[in-house]
């Protein structure tokens, strides 16, 4: 079988594996150098921790540990694998010690006393695992380390849980030129709504920690290389164009409404949106690219129920009396909103950040982007800003949202700021050995 991309495929796991070996012990970070745009930048990256094994008898749990978690997901949400997560998988040592590798169920490693050491590590295992799943029901190989393979490979990665690996492995593809620049704005969007239904899902507080996170790092990404394409786009070319979207988001009387409206407008700011909202509270109407009115939907939907969960678990605790049930729920609504809102924001500018978005990158102090902000951006601001304006003038909308009024419960809006600071915002427990 032709195998054309497997030195490529082989080299940017390699420029992984020395990003991982090269974390600071103290902060969990590395500071990787990469090309963008025909401008070197840093980019920093915080990977999970990546399990190392004594020898290949130790791998076995952790190979169970994968497939098992694969097949409750595929229970929940489907297979990514047409089903391979079922068909079990033996770990055994052989002599070689210059490869490690798959074949009909079995992963072969080299023992560590004959110079196995470099195989008995998780991205290794995790490489030849993406063997077993890329294969087709029948037993027969899909592709050898094509795009295919390496699609295979990151889904796994982000399966487990772990995302920040997998961001640095797409990096590296993005440095030796494999797979283009990225997914496809539909991609992008099934991503961004998989790490959500995750973290839905997650039951432990420590799956809560960071899926919104790489959700709204992945989208501002996303929507800073559409920027910049759009901004190469030669005279007379057709490029997207803003678009607007109504949304609705309660039904009418309910007291709850301006509260879900407070929620719609924190994503939208956060992802270069404007909003005019229904005179009935009962709607909002986006404005803006369509690639960040998808992120914007789906960030919603998945925030409001854990916005409304954990209200009404606050509620049925007792802990806001004696101040009244509905009143209590503003307040902690409010608190909610406020404190998503600070996060949505951080992992924005953090995104920016690492996509070069700002000149001096983020100020270590206030933590805000620093410099002046890519033409692109600016550019990109500006049309969203002149399509609203215009849209306002066509649709005659006039008038300022009121918003709700301010709620005496500090005691219930802390709470939801709390709330908030736990809500499901980023990658889940990842493996580890």
């Amino acid at each position: 079988m032709d195998d054309a991309d497997q030195k490529s495929t082989y080299a940017a796991e390699d420029m992984v594996t020395t990003w991982l070996d090269a974390v600071s012990s103290d902060t969990g970070v590395v500071q990787v150098a990469v090309s963008r745009g025909g401008r070197r930048r840093s980019v920093d990256f915080t990977p999970e921790t990546e399990p190392r094994f004594s020898n290949p008898p130790d791998v076995t749990q952790f190979v169970d540990q994968v497939l098992e978690r694969l097949r409750q997901q595929a229970r929940t949400y489907g297979s990514n694998y047409r089903g391979r997560e079922k068909k079990p998988v033996e770990v055994q040592a052989f002599r070689g010690w210059k490869k490690a590798t798959y074949r009909d169920g079995m992963i072969l490693l080299p023992e560590r006393e004959r110079g196995g050491a470099w195989a008995l590590r998780g991205l290794v295992v995790v490489h030849e695992l993406a063997h077993h799943l890329n294969t087709g029901l029948d037993g027969a190989i899909i592709d050898a380390h094509g795009a295919g393979f390496r699609a295979t490979m990151l889904q796994l990665l982000e399966d487990i849980g772990w995302t920040e690996i997998a961001a640095m492995l797409r990096e590296a593809h993005r440095q030796l030129g494999l797979d283009g620049q990225g997914p496809s704005g539909d991609g992008m969007l099934a991503k961004v709504g998989k790490m959500l239904r995750h973290a839905e899902g997650a039951a432990t507080e420590a799956e809560r920690d960071a899926f919104l996170t790489k959700a709204q790092e992945l989208a501002t990404t996303h929507s800073i290389e559409l920027a910049v394409a759009r901004a190469a786009h030669a005279a007379g070319e057709v490029s997207p164009a803003p678009r607007f979207e109504a949304v609705r988001l309660g039904h009418r009387g309910q007291q709850s409404n301006v509260r879900y409206i407070e929620l719609m407008l924190a994503i939208a700011r956060t992802n270069d949106l404007r909003c005019t909202i229904r005179g009935d509270n009962t709607a909002v109407t986006l404005y803006g690219f369509p690639g960040d009115i998808d992120v914007a939907k789906a960030l919603y939907v998945s925030l409001v129920v854990q916005m409304v969960a954990d209200a009404d678990a606050y509620i049925r605790s007792g802990a806001h009396r004696p101040v009244h049930g509905r009143t209590a729920r503003a307040a902690f609504y409010s608190g909610w909103t406020t404190r998503i809102e600070q996060r949505l924001q951080r992992a924005r500018w953090a995104a920016q950040a690492s996509a070069g978005a700002y000149e001096r990158g983020i100020d270590q102090v206030t933590g805000e982007p620093s410099g002046a902000q890519l033409p692109a951006l600016v550019a990109k601001e500006v049309e969203v800003r002149d399509f609203f304006d215009h849209m306002r003038r066509q649709h005659g909308v006039r008038g300022t949202w009121r918003g709700s009024s301010a709620v005496a419960d500090e005691r219930s809006s802390e709470h939801g700021r709390d709330a908030a600071e736990r809500a499901r915002l980023g990658r889940e427990k990842e493996l580890s050995a």
